[in-house]
């Protein structure tokens, strides 16, 4: 599902490159992303989704070279074929949480908002234990309501590829096992692939396998 290939990138002015030989992940995988802060782990999910462009190398996704494509076709691709959990939540202040939710359909994914999506925002809203906020707005949910709201946003349109940055940093243990839970039963469902980056080791035995970028970067995986 995911093929890295002599990647290269640089922000402009600074001092940090992510440099990557060779990094895939096949289709079904649930795979956790772990290492120290600042080693590139949220840039290299950002070239994946298309966010960024590598400086030189080949990106592919489901066999599509994304990071060749003009800006407009990567956002395409991306609500197609991804569901984004941001570390940031990027939930909008002025959507409640259920047109948060629906906004990849409002975007263009999966051909617009039906009852279909109407009804796996509900249910999805209620597994992860926000079904009573979905007429609210962001500004009035907790840190760990909004990332339990943007877990679902990226769940909604069941996109063959999840990729979520840090989802339960923000929850208490409780709270992390059924976001987790809830991704990987949804994912095995639909026979999504799953990279996921986290700082919590207690949930690395919930995927099929562990990368450790650091070594990644040196041309290994752990």
């Amino acid at each position: 599902m995911i093929h890295c290939e002599q990647v290269r990138f640089a922000y402009p002015g600074e001092a940090f490159v992510l440099g990557i030989e060779a990094f895939s992940v096949a289709r079904g995988e649930a795979v956790a992303l772990v290492g120290p802060s600042g080693c590139g782990k949220s840039t290299l999910m950002n070239l994946i989704s298309g966010l960024l462009v590598p400086q030189s190398g080949a990106i592919l996704v489901d066999g599509v070279e994304v990071n060749l494509f003009p800006l407009a076709a990567r956002q395409r691709f991306r609500l197609g074929m991804i569901g984004l959990v941001p570390q940031n939540f990027e939930l909008l202040d002025y959507l409640t949480v259920r047109e948060n939710i629906l906004l990849p359909f409002r975007l263009g994914a999966g051909g617009g908002i039906g009852d279909e999506a109407r009804a796996r925002c509900e249910e999805l809203a209620e597994r992860a234990g926000i079904a009573s906020h979905l007429r609210k707005y962001p500004d009035q949910l907790s840190q760990g309501e909004r990332q339990r709201a943007a877990l679902c946003r990226g769940l909604v349109t069941a996109a063959p590829l999840i990729l979520a940055d840090e989802p339960t940093g923000n929850l208490d243990p409780e709270n992390q096992d059924r976001i987790v839970s809830l991704m990987l039963e949804e994912a095995r469902e639909i026979g999504a692939t799953v990279l996921m980056i986290t700082h919590d080791p207690l949930l690395l035995p919930r995927f099929d396998r562990t990368i450790d970028v650091p070594a990644l970067r040196k041309g290994g995986v752990a």
